[in-house]
């Protein structure tokens, strides 16, 4: 789902697109319109006023992390593609956060979590790219809700701004 907000007096364009239902879930629905994040960054020109966002996450923790890893490693290579073509262009990387312990322990357990957090600080780290440190943020909020309550969000944003700004 994409949703388009333009601003056509301060010339500004946000484009948002949610991720697809989770592997998990058990109703139907069209992989059709689904992209993957390599692919939509390669179709960006970018230049000094375009901001890319991204998250990765919690989705992830099913499956073996050499999975993750892969897509981590085509993400980064999408984003070296970008930076060749657009040296200016932001990218901002969102870490993905701590989460409840209620429901399938052994498969969306934090251990998985921290895993995917250790790789994608690894494989950014010596790329100018910012990092929301969302895995931070809620372990210090002592948060343990896969969506995270308002507080730890308006700091991410916060933190968000700043990167863009």
């Amino acid at each position: 789902m994409t949703r388009l907000y333009i601003d056509l007096e301060r010339n500004i364009k946000i484009q948002y697109r949610k991720h697809a239902n989770p592997f998990i879930m058990l109703n139907f629905y069209t992989f059709k319109e689904e992209f993957t994040i390599p692919h939509l960054i390669d179709q960006i020109a970018g230049d000094q006023h375009t901001v890319i966002i991204f998250t990765l996450g919690m989705h992830f923790r099913l499956f073996p992390i050499n999975h993750f890893l892969r897509r981590v490693i085509n993400i980064r290579k999408a984003i070296e593609r970008l930076f060749l073509r657009s040296p200016e262009t932001k990218v901002i990387i969102k870490t993905e956060n701590t989460s409840e312990m209620n429901v399938r322990v052994e498969m969306l357990s934090d251990f998985h979590g921290y895993l995917q957090y250790l790789i994608i600080n690894s494989m950014f780290k010596d790329m100018n790219v910012g990092v929301v440190d969302a895995w931070d943020m809620t372990n210090a909020f002592a948060s343990m809700r896969i969506h995270p309550q308002k507080e730890i969000i308006a700091n991410e944003i916060d933190l968000l701004l700043n990167y863009i700004c």
